[in-house]
């Protein structure tokens, strides 16, 4: 009867077995807390996000920098955390908050804390992730970037992997559980960032950069991804594509052993730094020890969970204004990333 209720929800969607979890996270996802995650709590906060970022979208602006659709582009800020996938591993993302001293540094605008994407699905706890996510953009919304991971785009480009409506069924029975994953949790997805660029230093994405040329217009093919996916792969492979040694065919890349997405090779990163006058290229969307250095320093890979992948490490990078001007390459960042 559960199988059919999840093929039900999304009949496009193969999911696993449910996942059970009962931890939750107080209003700003910064301390411990044990209160059960209930349908209001996280409705109200997903509502907040969404209004915060529609806003965003609508303004063009965020503190120290400017928004078109789902491009960010921003100054270097006084400090700058990232994060990268949690795939519902509340406690981890706990840890990081907490070392960071979250609840200090956001307060200050100029300070930025930014999230690679792949918030839910695999670990036991993606309704606590949401939960702490929209509570830290409805409580710091000037100082914090929410980024696209693939497992927030279920609709667009459908995986086996995504437990996520499982989950908000055990918690709030189907009925609820529909509502809120068709009316909040997918529109809140929509308007996720899908990149961002920080001037001089470094450009984000979750899985990689486009194979095709842009050069000029770049930034208006960043921006419209997100409303263009039928029509391109632009989306496709910034939330899909990894960087890969040896590619030595003229095109610079090949297509993807995932079944989705693109390698692309040193050429390709080389490209994106010189047109958008970056230094290197932060991505995550892979599982590794914490961080992993590609094409001669031109990418780094961010991985922030360890909950549902135990063989591997979790880390985060932190790093303040000086170090940002001063970077030269990935090798210069990896001095700023914190293994856990």
């Amino acid at each position: 009867m559960l199988i059919t209720l999840l093929i039900t929800l999304n009949e496009n969607l193969n999911l696993p077995v449910l996942l059970h979890s009962h931890n939750s996270v107080n209003p700003g996802g910064l301390d411990e807390a044990s209160v059960e995650m209930d349908e209001p709590r996280l409705t109200e906060s997903l509502d907040s996000a969404i209004e915060i970022l529609r806003h965003e979208r609508k303004s063009g602006r965020i503190a120290g920098g400017s928004i078109k659709e789902s491009f960010v582009e921003l100054g270097v800020p006084s400090k700058l955390v990232i994060i990268g996938d949690i795939h519902g591993d509340i406690t981890t993302l706990r840890y990081i908050l907490n070392q960071i001293n979250a609840d200090v540094m956001l307060r200050n605008s100029r300070n930025k804390l930014i999230f690679l994407g792949d918030y839910v699905d695999r670990g036991p706890d993606s309704l606590a992730v949401l939960y702490a996510i929209c509570s830290l953009k409805t409580r710091f919304p000037e100082s914090v970037i929410l980024m696209r991971g693939n497992h927030e785009a279920p609709i667009e480009f459908p995986f086996p992997s995504h437990n996520l409506p499982a989950e908000i069924i055990d918690h709030f029975g189907y009925q609820r559980g529909k509502l809120v994953y068709n009316e909040k949790i997918l529109p809140f997805f929509h308007l996720l960032t899908l990149a961002t660029l920080i001037e001089g230093s470094l450009l984000l994405v979750h899985g990689g950069v486009p194979t095709g040329s842009y050069d000029d217009t770049f930034r208006e093919h960043l921006s419209t991804a997100g409303r263009t996916y039928t029509n391109n792969t632009i989306m496709e492979e910034i939330l899909w594509n990894d960087p890969r040694q040896g590619i030595r065919n003229r095109d610079g890349w090949e297509y993807s052993r995932r079944g989705i997405g693109k390698h692309f090779g040193i050429e390709i990163s080389r490209k994106w730094l010189r047109i958008s006058k970056t230094r290197v290229i932060v991505r995550g969307h892979e599982p590794c020890q914490g961080f992993r250095i590609d094409h001669d320093g031109s990418v780094i890979t961010l991985f922030s969970c360890q909950e549902p992948y135990p063989n591997f490490q979790a880390a985060y990078m932190s790093v303040n204004e000086q170090e940002l001007k001063s970077v030269e390459d990935a090798v210069d960042l990896s001095s700023q990333i914190y293994k856990l």
